[in-house]
């Protein structure tokens, strides 16, 4: 027997718990969303007691587009018996840990998500798609698929990844033992500053040293300007869509430290500590943190691992030595195995990256009724707001307009403060923005 459903859901991340919610919430649609997972997680290995978010709480699962939905942050606190102490925390920001058991919170009490559900097949038969699991077979008019990620690990250290060299989401799972080590962490982003303040704060012991490197100019801070979240607002984002390729790889780099960088108050916590530790107490040195250091070689010897660092400026070579190294080197998204049966249905890029329309639905090489929608998997064509939580609300509520074909959700376009002209004249009609007959210079003005 099969049970039909109008949208399934593969893996169960923050993005596709956002639909779970509002598709239980605010509409009518069948929809169910499987993990493979016993329970809901979310990076557990860094979940570090330091580590705070990027966004504010306000921009949850539900809010921002159904405010009303049970399933919002405020909700949660409420039922868990204390709003007015987070209210007098004064807090806008919230612990990685809090937010994680937020969403576990609703992940296991949404009725349309299954765990420990491993999905073996997907196969299309127009018009359904065939969903197998564990003996059960689903068929759907649509899918959505939540592109996981996997940690990413230079070449060079791939060799010796273990217990003693690791990638930093293994960190808080792991608890290594840091007394009298000497530890190297490698990346000077969000997670390279947790790691490194709780390796510094003695989580894990008192090391001998630390080495913090990075191969960024400097220990960046995020630009988490008032101004800069324009970039992460629907009136940005959905005009960006149709500017040119190359245009959009070039903003999305420039933007690159909107998302990318170290938050201020995570800065200013740690330049407090060290403050205090080197010119206050003039502790005897025992971390050190050098930007403009790439990895390019690692070895093991007696002393220990050996890593090879080339200097950004001069390029000249130096060597460390360490005895645990934890890598802070980001995450590789990544297509669920299930589905790979079906990606030469769709048009993908120069990159091999899956094509998406508007609306974050796959392009077929033929027609189809039928739509798969991905998550996660649209930094090259949607912006640099994509694999943030900022806008995962309204990405969903755009989904599910898009599925139902009205505005189940009404997403107003407020005007927004700055004026990006992309993509309309002064008299309100569209520019051709990727006619190859424009310049660059000529497509777009972000002053």
């Amino acid at each position: 027997m099969h049970q039909y459903m109008d949208l399934i859901g593969i893996g169960l991340g923050p993005s596709n718990l956002s639909l779970a919610a509002l598709c239980t919430h605010s509409t009518k649609l069948k929809s169910v969303f499987f993990e493979k997972k016993e329970t809901f997680s979310w990076h557990p290995g860094m979940l570090l007691p330091d580590a705070k978010m990027q966004t504010s709480f306000v921009k949850d699962l539900v809010t921002c587009v159904d405010p009303t939905n049970p399933y919002s942050f405020l909700n949660y606190v409420v039922k868990q018996g204390h709003i007015y102490p987070f209210l007098a925390s004064g807090q806008t920001t919230l612990s990685r840990l809090e937010f994680c058991r937020y969403m576990q919170w609703v992940a296991h009490q949404l009725p349309n998500t299954q765990f420990g559900a491993h999905i073996e097949d997907i196969e299309y038969k127009k018009p359904y798609f065939i969903v197998r699991h564990q003996g059960k077979c689903y068929k759907a008019k649509h899918l959505v698929v939540g592109t996981g990620i996997t940690p990413y690990t230079p070449a060079c250290a791939m060799p010796f990844l273990s217990k003693h060299c690791f990638h930093t989401n293994e960190l808080a799972l792991s608890q290594p033992n840091l007394r009298n080590k000497r530890v190297a962490i490698i990346g000077g982003g969000q997670s390279g500053a947790d790691a490194f303040l709780s390796v510094y704060n003695r989580h894990f012991g008192k090391p001998k040293h630390i080495h913090w490197l990075s191969r960024r100019a400097n220990i960046e801070s995020l630009d988490e300007g008032c101004f800069t979240d324009e970039y992460y607002m629907p009136n940005y984002i959905e005009p960006f869509y149709h500017l040119n390729n190359a245009v959009k790889q070039r903003e999305i780099s420039h933007q690159k430290l909107t998302s990318d960088g170290i938050t201020s108050d995570c800065l200013a916590q740690l330049y407090s500590q060290l403050y205090q530790d080197k010119y206050v107490l003039n502790t005897p040195k025992w971390w050190t943190i050098t930007p403009h250091q790439t990895l390019v070689d690692m070895s093991i010897n007696p002393q220990g691992y050996r890593l090879q660092l080339q200097h950004g400026l001069n390029q000249t070579i130096s060597n460390i030595h360490a005895d645990v190294v934890i890598l802070c080197t980001g995450f590789n998204h990544l297509i669920p195995p299930c589905f790979e049966g079906l990606l030469g249905e769709f048009i993908t890029d120069e990159q091999e990256r899956i094509t998406l329309n508007e609306n974050y639905d796959a392009i077929w090489k033929k027609p189809s009724p039928n739509r798969v929608y991905f998550v996660n998997a649209g930094l090259h064509s949607h912006g640099i707001a994509d694999p943030q939580l900022s806008l995962i609300s309204w990405r969903s509520a755009k989904i599910i307009n898009h599925i139902v074909g009205k505005p189940v959700f009404e997403l107003l376009h407020t005007p927004s403060v700055i004026d990006w002209q992309l993509c309309s004249d002064t008299n309100g009609h569209k520019n051709q923005i990727n006619s190859p007959n424009n310049s660059l210079d000529e497509l777009t003005s972000f002053n």
